[in-house]
């Protein structure tokens, strides 16, 4: 031990006495001090322009184009200047001869040199450190962990860089030679994870040795044993290259045996990484402060109660718009981003299956006119590189799933049990499912979903029609992350004239009736609402008679005529309903975010509700127009063909309720039915609507949550991050990065030049 300390002293001192080290450490200061303080004073000019901040720590040193990441960007820039004459020094002097002739090792070499380079990389590490502890100070409760998780990455990464520095180093008496040989095996690292991924005995292979990425899970806030694993295998085999090097130069050794070492080691190397890659070895330690790299208890509680493994089959359809996001290629970025579900789900399978037939890729067909759908997939099959014979043909496919209903896109079934679930892509930005689709995915096949059934045979609201009146996109699109069936319900039609509606749903939707129901279908609603099941109501103004009669057996009514608002954006029928905030709580399990200053539910063409005499329910006042600005015009019908006659008068302006939930208890729990006076509020226009202040998607979201107690939607909400402000102002900052890229890299330089000058001169 001691030969290593002192050969790492010796290492050390001739680094620090060349001008190289510290040119390496003014840089470091300067670039790191400038993407730091960059940050820091867009997001206080930012604060200054009244910008809610959030979640600062990430965005300053992990966000896009942040800290950490430009630097991990630098790092292998720096450690080829630093290593490449830590052996081609000696050996371009000779002075390596005198090393193998004196007592000292050869691990005591190796071992003395590379504790000397991550000495040196770790004090780059503390100027980063430096950086965290100066957070304290300008952010508000910074998280500090998630920054130490950060550091510890880049300090495993550059490590590694060095043990393959030192490695090129051993090769040649060159050090310019060392320095590109280095940059070069660090590029090949860095650029090997994309090749080959086509083919799959090598695609693992290929994935696992690559650089690339592997600091940004710990960067991110989540260490990894993989990823640290990975760091030491990569330090531990490059070493043992480099010993093995000069082991074999000071001993007359065959070829065979030194190819035979060399093998050895790297093959015992890759063995080890391939089980401490396996889900079922790796474990995690989430360093950010409330756990937002890990999934949120609810997901991590269904999950508990899963026994078996789940298998996750992906069809890939080769014609399909998404197809891309399924291909061999990229395979193992697929797999990543379900990273956080094989962390608790060790065990599970993900398959691919892939196939062609129609798509709805209408850009597809578009450029390609003429072309049937199987001379389509042999050109999409032939621009990929791909086997066409490895495709399923439609009929194939079809023997096997059924994928007309989800229109043959890009999608995943999740098997349990014997038991299949859907889980789907979707046309936004995001693409992939989140943490809360897929956790409502597995809940499915542990638990009965909610049956919601929507009335039919009065002309009511269509669940599978895309006009703007209809619901299809808030209950039943398949492309659209938020609707009711992608958020774990199942979804259905269902007639009032049957008997035994409680047993066909959990909660009935009654929108909009154009014609009045027969006795017997209102004899069947009767007994529906005496057996305690759970009901939505949805009304228009203007069919008061034929919904009334419904109302009436949950004890409610809508009053006469419309709502009418001034609006400066809207007709004046198009009403603005304010949420009952304190009521609203009662019954919502999660409703920060609904709580919004100003927040409204859009209520196109609504009326009044009011509670009868001797109600058996409880009502609460959910929905409730602003006092100051709403009137109720008796006399207006719904013809849209005529201009609204303004009637208002200041004397006649008052809140009115708009929509009810009412409650009960009940032998098995508590009934539940909410009434709202307009059927618009969940159609598929205002689905789509992107007011600013709008929270009808939300509010649809959390009323069916409360409708399945709890059980539907997932809850992923986490807490708000704490750290939301910016403690100093620009004057301020300006000091500090004067201080910090000015004054501290001249005292440095100062201090260096004086110290070099004065040995020289002794």
């Amino acid at each position: 031990m001691k030969n290593i300390l002192r050969i790492a002293r010796i290492e050390l001192s001739l680094l620090f006495y060349s001008p190289v080290a510290w040119i390496v450490l003014l840089v470091f200061i300067i670039q790191s001090g400038w993407g730091y303080m960059s940050t820091l004073e867009r997001l206080e000019q930012a604060q200054q322009m009244g910008m809610n901040l959030s979640g600062l720590t990430d965005n300053v040193f992990a966000g896009f184009k942040s800290l950490f990441p430009k630097m991990q960007e630098y790092l292998y820039l720096y450690i080829p200047l630093l290593t490449m004459g830590l052996i081609s020094r000696e050996t371009h002097s000779g002075s390596i001869k005198l090393l193998y002739s004196s007592p000292i090792r050869v691990f005591d070499i190796v071992a003395g040199k590379y504790l000397a380079m991550i000495t040196y990389c770790f004090l780059l590490m503390c100027i980063l450190l430096g950086l965290g502890v100066l957070s304290i100070y300008t952010i508000k409760d910074v998280d500090f962990t998630f920054i130490l998780s950060g550091i510890i990455g880049l300090y495993l990464l550059i490590c590694a860089y060095s043990a393959v520095g030192l490695f090129m180093s051993s090769l040649t008496s060159y050090q310019v030679v060392a320095a590109i040989s280095t940059l070069v095996v660090l590029a090949v690292l860095n650029f090997i994870g994309g090749l080959w991924q086509d083919i799959e005995f090598v695609r693992d292979i290929t994935y696992f040795l690559s650089i690339s990425g592997r600091a940004e899970e710990s960067i991110n806030g989540l260490l990894g044993s993989n990823d640290v694993l990975y760091f030491l295998i990569v330090i531990t085999m490059f070493l043992g290259l480099t010993f093995l090097k000069l082991q074999f130069e000071r001993r007359t050794i065959s070829l065979s045996l030194k190819a035979g070492g060399y093998t050895g080691l790297i093959a015992l190397m890759l063995l080890i990484g391939y089980i401490g890659s396996l889900p079922q070895y790796i474990f995690y330690i989430d360093m950010t402060a409330d756990q937002t790299r890990t999934l949120t208890k609810p997901s991590r509680d269904v999950i508990a109660k899963i026994n078996e493994p789940v298998v996750m089959t992906t069809y890939v359809n080769l014609l399909d718009e998404n197809y891309f996001m399924g291909m061999p290629i990229f395979q193992n970025n697929d797999k990543k981003s379900f990273d956080k579900y094989f962390r608790f789900m060790p065990y599970m399978r993900m398959d691919y299956v892939y196939y062609w037939d129609h798509s709805e890729n209408e850009r597809l067909y578009k450029e390609n006119p003429g072309l049937t759908d199987e001379q389509l997939a042999r050109k999409m099959a032939k621009i990929n590189g791909m086997d066409f014979d490895k495709f399923q043909r439609p009929e194939q496919i079809r023997r096997i799933i059924d994928l007309k209903p989800e229109r043959n896109r890009l999608v995943r079934t999740l098997s349990y049990k014997g038991k299949k679930v859907f889980l789907r892509m979707f046309d936004d930005i995001m693409k992939y499912p989140s943490e809360k689709e897929t956790s409502a995915a597995l809940k499915k096949l542990i638990t009965e979903s909610p049956k919601v059934g929507f009335a039919t045979g009065h002309r009511e609201r269509d669940i599978t029609r895309t006009g703007d009146n209809d619901y299809e996109v808030s209950t039943n699109e398949i492309a659209f992350r938020y609707s009711l069936l992608n958020q774990g319900f199942d979804i259905r039609s269902v007639s009032l004239a049957g008997p035994g509606l409680r047993k066909q749903v959990d909660v009935l939707v009654i929108a909009d009736p154009l014609t009045a129901y027969t006795p017997g279908e209102l004899t069947n609603l009767a007994g529906y609402i005496n057996e305690g099941g759970n009901l939505l109501i949805a009304g228009e103004p203007g069919s008061q008679a034929i919904l009334n009669p419904v109302l009436s057996l949950a004890g409610v009514e809508m009053g006469d005529g419309m709502l009418v608002q001034k609006s400066r954006n809207f007709e004046p029928s198009f009403v603005l309903s304010g949420l009952a905030t304190k009521n609203w709580l009662q019954i919502a399990g999660n409703a920060e975010y609904l709580n919004k200053d100003s927040a409204f539910v859009t209520t196109p063409t609504v009326a009044p509700l009011k509670v009868l005499p001797n109600s058996p329910f409880r009502e609460l006042p959910i929905l409730v127009t602003q006092a100051a600005n709403t009137w109720l015009n008796p006399d207006l019908r719904v013809d849209k063909t005529k201009e609204l006659t303004d009637v208002r008068k200041n004397e006649d302006k008052k809140s009115y309720p708009v929509a009810l939930a009412l409650r009960r208890a009940i032998p098995r729990g508590e009934q539940r039915i909410f009434v709202i006076a307009d059927a618009d509020f969940m159609n598929n226009a205002e689905s789509r609507r992107r007011t600013p202040r709008s929270i009808n998607f939300a509010f649809v979201t959390e009323l069916f949550k409360w409708f399945s107690d709890g059980e539907f939607p997932i809850d992923t909400t986490r807490p708000e991050p704490q750290d939301n402000r910016i403690l100093m102002n620009s004057t301020q900052l300006t000091w500090i990065r004067w201080a910090w890229m000015g004054i501290l890299p001249s005292l440095i330089a100062l201090s260096v030049s004086w110290t070099l000058i004065a040995r020289k001169r002794r």
